[in-house]
């Protein structure tokens, strides 16, 4: 979909002026599936588990709960903003990985990361 200079963009036609009545939501609907609490916490150093010698590594800046399609099922979904010495920094700063594909990252190397 195109949008022109002069036509008012997608945006500023949906009706957002009814978002403030909606109530905050704290808490997953009583029919959601039970979830476990997520491994890891934003500021955590975690890596992708090896399957070779070199692996990314980063912190955790985010997380969310999603529908993981490998395995057909809900499960943590986490934001990584890469090392800057990780092999895919070179191109790219952040990554996802699913709570399965991450482990906690303890290395001396890992005490250089800039904050």
């Amino acid at each position: 979909m195109s949008i022109s200079k002069r036509k008012r963009d997608l945006i500023s036609v949906l009706p957002l002026k009814h978002l403030k009545d909606i109530p905050a939501s704290t808490e997953l609907p009583a029919s959601f599936a039970k979830i476990h609490p997520p491994r890891f916490e934003c500021g955590d150093m975690v890596r992708w588990v090896p399957v070779s010698e070199e692996t990314d590594w980063g912190i955790v800046i985010g997380k969310f709960y999603n529908c993981e399609p490998r395995q057909c099922c809900w499960m943590w979904c986490y934001i990584i903003w890469l090392a800057p010495n990780s092999k895919s920094a070179a191109w790219c700063q952040f990554d996802t990985a699913w709570e399965e594909d991450l482990e906690r990252y303890e290395d001396e190397k890992a005490a250089y990361f800039d904050r």
